[in-house]
């Protein structure tokens, strides 16, 4: 993220463009949110090249409500649902194809006109922030599938987010049938590698997980160009994430143990009401109690939203008057609109804090003047932002400082909003704090992020990364733990990541720490001013602090804020503090005897690496446009035993349909594809009925299409193949995937 991913993919479609290689036009689907900046961005780096944008109402102004409500609508695949054919799109589509160069549009326009675009024929499909196809069996994931080009880009600073089922999605569509059927791959890779992780694991599941995972990691390397910070950007400033686990309240322990007591747990509990009214109350708390009932603005507007109910917002006032002290601009997200209204009154109150504010509701045409503006006015010292609008796309340079408010369950969207100030163009040191409760579920939030983070490090960087978790760490979410005395959970789980923080001013002149702790002088403390010094000691609220320091792309900070933060938390009820970094990156090597156990472990691997490779064999001879078996919905390596009623053709249909496409049939007939013979009335009544019986006597609609299609280049060819098909063939039935399956006229 933030590491020129645009700037290099327009770079290669310009050099394409310049050496007359583009023969189709390249179609770029990206976020709504970044759809004006990709058009800019090619307009600035290569003129010569015609954009065209379109989005989910074909032509007009762009309803960036509407894009991402269908985009964040994560619906399931179904051929059956009607689309209307907008009059307006299909002429931007036509234009496109007749004219060039660059068709940009949106998620939410590939489901739409996904039936358009999947007939022409692009050069290449470039998906930006591939991310959002990561759900397999979703609309939007087939619809990218199907599209007609063999040369195919996916750009994301996350490809693997909650679970390597996501890594099969994205790599599905860079090389279809690569990985096998998600069912295989479930089996086979996903599952040994998960089992590994655990705590509980044995040796052998642990050494399995570690050559399985080395398995998948040397088979998707060649198709993967991963770029770090610390390889492209060494001028880049250093970073230092921290986690600060601040404590409860009064109120808001007393609130949440009354709900954890209450009856709406108990039916959560017991599966009468759905686990995420539980989880979404709880984290409200967390935040502030008045969230949970909202007619507390109404009884009490003097009182409702006030910064003593909150553990958080207590330490928040802390960082941001110490912040604004030392001259750093700071970048604050929340979740949701409704946290962020009482953020905003809470800094307005504060009275010496300049700030922005930018959510859902703020209009398109404003978002890139607040950005700006924030950027280059050294006098404003905050930006209020919600996760969602301000952490994609976005460039905010201009802050040093960021506060992640509220955790997610999804790892990279933290990660997201953090990229938002330390990337290229950045010119300061950035210090990124966490704010989470100590004890509640957030903490167990925290664990679930740093578990699929260690999914991602496994495949990815390094398949002997073991971090261990106890199941009952994931799934016990509806406990309250205690913020005082014993430590947090994370610090019991992760011993090794802990920063000592209650060094006090009275010890000898210098004491430094090892193992990621915090260095403190503490005569340079004294050098700061011991009014200032004495006054951030007092400030109460904080329970833990956890450092995260990210290995490859080592954090620093300067040496006045670290003597001020140790101030800070000294006296401020801090519990514990971690590295978050020696939580992510920490490796527990195996206590196994490898001599026992390798044959074993070798032996699952093998299988793993064979289905691989036997997937490798049939993914060369899968036609364009083909989607892979899923267990829902694809066509390609479907089992033949499956019912028909769900779905498309057998596996040995599959192939033997590729081996016609590649000219490699039994009869010598040439691949229309490779061909692109000339074909007329004739020649079609006697190559679809030869067609058909090679694959079975059934073939879905989109099968035919796709290997006919390049012989119908005018009118009259598409008649006459659809007079050929109607004289010689019938429509039998409809399989659930809603593709039509065409057989033989009798006689």
């Amino acid at each position: 993220m933030g590491l020129g991913k645009t700037v290099q993919v327009i770079s290669f479609i310009a050099a394409l463009h310049y050496s007359k290689q583009l023969d189709n036009p390249v179609l770029v689907v990206a976020p709504a949110t970044v759809l004006q900046q990709w058009v800019n961005e090619f307009h600035r780096w290569w003129p010569p090249l015609r954009v065209s944008m379109l989005h989910s109402s074909g032509s007009g102004m762009l309803n960036m409500s509407r894009e991402n409500a269908i985009e964040d609508e994560d619906r399931n695949w179904d051929r059956d649902r009607s689309r209307v054919v907008n009059k307006a799109a299909k002429r931007i589509i036509d234009r496109v194809v007749r004219q060039g160069h660059i068709l940009v549009t949106t998620y939410a326009s590939v489901q739409i006109y996904g039936d358009i675009l999947a007939t022409m024929d692009w050069s290449y499909a470039v998906l930006d922030e591939g991310h959002k196809i990561r759900n397999p069996n979703a609309a939007v994931t087939i619809a990218c599938k199907e599209l007609c080009t063999p040369n195919r880009v996916i750009l994301s600073g996350t490809p693997i987010q909650n679970n390597l089922v996501e890594l099969w999605s994205l790599f599905d569509f860079i090389y279809p049938m690569r990985l096998g059927t998600l069912v295989d791959f479930r089996k086979q890779i996903e599952i040994p590698i998960k089992i590994g992780g655990y705590a509980n694991a044995s040796h052998l599941q642990i050494m399995t997980a570690e050559k399985t995972a080395q398995a998948l990691k040397e088979n998707i390397s060649p198709y993967l160009l991963q770029r770090l910070k610390v390889d492209v950007a060494t001028d880049l400033p250093k970073k230092r994430e921290q986690v600060l686990f601040c404590k409860l309240t009064q109120l808001q322990y007393e609130t949440y143990r009354l709900f954890l007591d209450s009856k709406e747990m108990g039916n959560v509990l017991k599966g009468n009401t759905q686990s995420f009214f539980g989880i979404d109350r709880l984290r409200k708390i967390c935040n502030h109690p008045d969230l949970v009932d909202p007619t507390t603005k109404v009884r009490h507007p003097q009182s409702w939203g006030a910064p003593n109910k909150s553990g958080k917002m207590q330490v928040l006032k802390a960082l941001l008057g110490m912040w604004k002290k030392l001259g750093h601009k700071t970048l604050l997200f929340s979740q949701t609109v409704q946290m962020l209204d009482i953020l905003d009154q809470f800094v307005r109150n504060l009275g010496n804090i300049q700030y922005l504010r930018m959510d859902g509701k703020t209009p398109i045409r404003l978002r890139q003047v607040l950005v700006d503006k924030f950027n280059k006015t050294p006098d404003i010292d905050l930006f209020l932002l919600t996760t969602k609008v301000g952490g994609l796309g976005v460039n905010l340079t201009g802050a040093n400082r960021v506060i992640i408010y509220d955790p997610d369950w999804n790892p990279s969207t933290d990660v997201q909003a953090r990229e938002r100030a330390w990337r290229l163009g950045q010119k300061k040191d950035v210090t990124i704090y966490r704010l989470m409760t100590a004890g509640t579920i957030e903490e167990k939030i925290y664990h679930r992020q740093i578990f699929k983070q260690f999914l991602s490090n496994k495949v990815l960087k390094d398949p002997k990364h073991r971090t261990t978790f106890n199941l009952n760490d994931l799934h016990d979410l509806f406990t309250l733990g205690s913020s005082e005395g014993a430590g947090t959970e994370t610090a019991r789980l992760f011993k090794e990541s802990e920063v000592d923080i209650h060094t006090t001013v009275a010890l000898p002149p210098t004491t430094s720490s090892t193992h990621g702790k915090l260095v403190v002088d503490t005569k340079k403390n004294i050098a700061l001013g011991s009014e200032e010094h004495n006054r951030l000691q007092r400030i109460d609220g904080i329970a833990s602090l956890e450092d995260y320091e990210p290995g490859e792309e080592e954090n620093s900070v300067t040496k006045d804020e670290d003597r001020i933060m140790e101030g800070l938390f000294a006296r401020s009820g801090v519990q514990s503090a971690h590295e978050h970094d020696a939580i992510v990156g920490g490796k527990q090597k195996p206590r196994a005897d490898r001599a026992i156990l390798q044959q074993e472990a070798t032996r699952v691997a093998n299988e793993a690496a064979l289905v691989l490779r036997r997937a490798k064999e049939q993914a060369r001879h899968v036609p364009v446009g083909t989607v892979t078996w899923t267990g829902e919905v694809g066509e390609g390596g479907r089992p033949s035993n499956i019912r028909r009623g769900r779905g498309g053709p057998s596996s040995a249909f599959i192939l033997s349909n590729l081996s016609d496409r590649q000219g490699l049939s039994p009869s010598g007939s040439e691949s229309p594809r490779s061909g692109r013979s000339i074909m007329r009335l004739q020649d079609f009544l006697k190559a679809i009925p030869e067609f058909i019986r090679r694959h079975g006597g059934r073939v879905p609609t989109k099968s035919i299409v796709d290997h006919f299609n390049p012989h119908c280049k005018t009118r009259e060819q598409t008649a006459e193949f659809k007079e050929a098909l109607d004289r010689v063939a019938k429509m039998d039935s409809r399989g659930s995937s809603m593709r039509g399956i065409w057989v033989l006229r009798e006689g």
